[in-house]
């Protein structure tokens, strides 16, 4: 039995059992006697096993697993898995499989994606610990890896995937060995240049600190407090960023290096011992208290708890002191204090939340009789990734379709999607995506979008895209609609105004204009059928000896040229106040009349006299248009256009008696008149502004009563 295999069955044996222990040899035997070893291979599975159990405190389902999942090319058979080890084994190493798997080219740039789908992928949360364990691996023997462009993605990947997870997961020393060989190859001048001056000064940082401490250890000791003290020096990482951000040289970084007081304390004293230990060192040292970090009172949102204090030495240096408990250290440096809180809020999940969970299993594990499961992350999570044929990620909600998928890509490309080739296989559009598929959607011209589309897909984008889709394609048949009419009916020298159209929708019982033109784009109503319908109607017309459409049925394009805006809220239009309406100018309504409204096509609602020489025509062929209105009660005097007809004999001076009461005696505005005279006779034409009815009757009495004037009445 190989040495290193022994050392992990005594390892798994004093926590987990004789049982256990067993199965790791029995995982080592079949990974060897399945094929021919070669030196380096059993070396990289033996630096994995190494990695779990010394660094990431895995326990016996972590490193059979692992012995698989590193030490084999291809994927081991189900069945040999489950036979000789257990169902829980077998997702292990397929998920380790699967994030092996991925494409990882284009990480750095998509990092959070990428992250989030190794850990959706994964069928277990160990599968991610051993793939963590691999990358450790060949990151610490990179001079190994002789391609510089694969030397470059491992940078890569460990910087966008490997680094973060490390750190939301608690393995903090691991992080900060990754960064700094990251640093290494990215930076070497500022690494190399860096770890040289630390050398260099490592004899100067170790006088201070034994320096600084002295006092405070003999103050410690006096108060009976039992701690312990260590010094740590900053990440190389950590002081190259703090370099770079503040722009300032390694002599000027002055937290380069940080003291650490740890207590033995009762955990009901363990905030009270902690600030006494603060009132200690401050009471030898001058505390900055605008440095001061209180995260005892109220904890980081990862749950990290310390005391951070920044005091300044008698040589005018500053030195950061951090001081804590016993169990606050512990959870910092293994991970306990890495329990990232899902932005969700109750009942939450998601990707950070099954990261907190994958930490506290880890110390878990060991606990029970090795049968420990956890659901994959894809029960936390309620989105997939998949990427394009270019190697780039999408992030889709669950369930998501090829459609979903092509909406997302671009909306033209969604309208015109047919089908797709999901790794390597032709699939409909309804087909569903999962983690990791590479999709390539396949268009074609005469693909539209239909209404059936929105019964699949998943994202609510998607189906606002897909209806906006359907509108605009329902505009462009609309508009087609409308040019085939107007071909038609200039073809066949008939006119196609809005009296014509307005029949045919009424015939066909449609609701709008833009449905009959929609059923002619759609081939649903032929135009011809809309020929035999006008000329049978004209036959009527002409057999029942009714007056001529086309002369006396005022057509809404004249109607709409005779409207005037409304300037006051002064009408109640079927009910309700404040609608928007215009008078019409072919009777001028005013206070007092009786009305009606209108509605018309494309100018709104128009309002019109009951006695106007329209209404009849109107109520007649457009009765479903016709709506109650009538006039408000108002305080204030407003102005309404309206036109009188004067009538009498031609005597000298009457035109300035006329004007005389209107301006003078009513004070009545006048907009023109016209008068005209032959034989002794006078008839004149003028447009006034009134007030009311009444107004304009008090108007039409005083011009009756000049001299000559005959005849005086509104018009109609």
């Amino acid at each position: 039995m190989d040495t290193q295999i022994l050392k992990y069955k005594t390892y798994i044996q004093n926590i987990q059992g004789e049982e256990q222990a067993l199965l790791i040899e029995k995982a080592w035997n079949l990974f060897i006697g399945q094929q021919e070893i070669q030196v380096d291979k059993k070396e990289y599975v033996l630096g994995v096993l190494d990695i779990l159990a010394d660094e990431l405190n895995t326990f016996s389902a972590s490193l059979i697993s692992a012995v698989f999942a590193c030490g084999v090319e291809q994927l081991p058979e189900k069945k040999l898995i489950i036979e000789n080890f257990s169902e829980a084994i077998w997702r292990i190493v397929e998920g380790s499989y699967k994030i092996k798997s991925l494409n990882t080219e284009k990480a750095i740039s998509q990092p959070d994606y990428h992250r989030q789908l190794l850990l959706s992928v994964s069928n277990d949360m160990r599968a991610v610990l051993i793939q963590l364990a691999a990358q450790v691996y060949r990151l610490r023997h990179i001079t190994q890896i002789e391609d510089v462009k694969e030397q470059n993605q491992l940078l890569n990947l460990i910087e966008a995937v490997y680094i973060p997870i490390s750190h939301r997961l608690g393995f903090y020393k691991l992080k900060s060995e990754m960064e700094d060989i990251v640093l290494e190859y990215r930076e070497p001048e500022f690494y190399f240049s860096i770890k040289q001056k630390l050398i260099a000064s490592e004899k100067e940082r170790e006088e201070i600190v034994n320096f600084f401490l002295k006092p405070v250890k003999e103050e410690l000791d006096k108060h009976k407090l039992n701690y312990q003290v260590k010094s740590r020096v900053k990440s190389i990482n950590s002081i190259y960023l703090k370099m770079k951000k503040q722009e300032i040289p390694l002599e000027q970084v002055f937290d380069l290096w940080a003291i650490r007081i740890i207590l033995q304390s009762e955990r009901k004293m363990e905030k009270a011992d902690c600030w006494h230990t603060y009132s200690v060192v401050t009471n030898i040292y001058k505390p900055d208290l605008s440095r001061l970090r209180d995260w005892i009172t109220i904890p980081k949102s990862s749950g990290y708890e310390s005391l951070h204090a920044t005091v300044q030495t008698a040589d005018k240096r500053y030195v950061e002191v951090q001081i804590r408990t016993t169990r606050m250290d512990d959870e910092a440096e293994n991970g306990m204090a890495a329990h990232w809180k899902y932005k969700g809020g109750k009942g939450g999940g998601g990707i950070d939340h099954w990261l907190s969970l994958i930490r506290k299993a880890i110390q878990e594990e060991g606990v029970s009789s090795g049968t420990f499961d956890l659901k994959s992350a894809n029960t936390f999570s309620n989105e997939i990734f998949v990427f394009t044929p270019q190697g780039d990620l999408k992030k889709l909600s669950g369930g998501a379709t090829v459609l979903d998928f092509a909406f997302n890509i671009h909306s033209d490309i969604g309208s015109h999607c047919s089908n797709a080739m999901v790794n390597g296989k032709i699939v409909p559009i309804k087909h569903i995506l999962k983690n990791g598929d590479q999709v390539q959607i396949i268009t074609t011209k005469n693909q539209k979008p239909s209404i059936d589309w929105l019964k699949f897909v998943v994202s609510n984008r998607t189906k606002i895209k897909i209806r906006k889709a359907l509108d605009e394609e329902r505009l462009l048949e609309i508009k087609r609609g409308k040019e085939i009419l107007e071909r038609r009916f200039k073809n066949w020298k008939m006119e196609l105004n809005q009296s014509v159209i307005d029949r045919l929708v009424e015939h066909y019982k449609f609701k709008q204009i833009h449905d009959l033109y929609l059923n002619v784009s759609l081939e649903k109503i032929d135009p011809l059928d809309l020929k035999k319908i006008l000329l049978q109607e004209v036959e009527v017309v002409e057999n029942k000896g009714l007056l001529s459409v086309e002369e006396n049925v005022l057509t809404e394009e004249k109607l709409d040229d005779q409207l005037d805006k409304s300037s006051q809220d002064i009408l109640s239009v079927d009910q309700m106040d404040h609608i928007n309406y215009k008078f019409a100018k072919c009777c001028n309504p005013i206070p007092g009349d009786r009305i009606f409204g209108f509605v018309t096509v494309t100018k709104g609602i128009t309002i019109h006299r009951n006695s106007c020489k329209n209404a009849a025509n109107m109520k007649e062929r457009y009765h479903y248009r016709i709506i109650p209105a009538q006039w408000k009660v108002q305080n204030q005097k407003l102005n309404f256009k309206t036109t009188v007809i004067i009538k009498g004999r031609d005597d000298v001076g009457l035109l300035n008696k006329v004007t005389q009461v209107i301006s003078n005696d009513l004070r009545i505005n006048m907009m023109s008149s016209s008068f005209q005279s032959g034989g002794g006779i006078f008839s004149g034409q003028i447009k006034v502004f009134v007030h009311n009815v009444e107004h304009l009757d008090l108007l039409i009495e005083k011009l009756n009563r000049i001299p000559s004037v005959e005849q005086v009445y509104r018009k109609d």
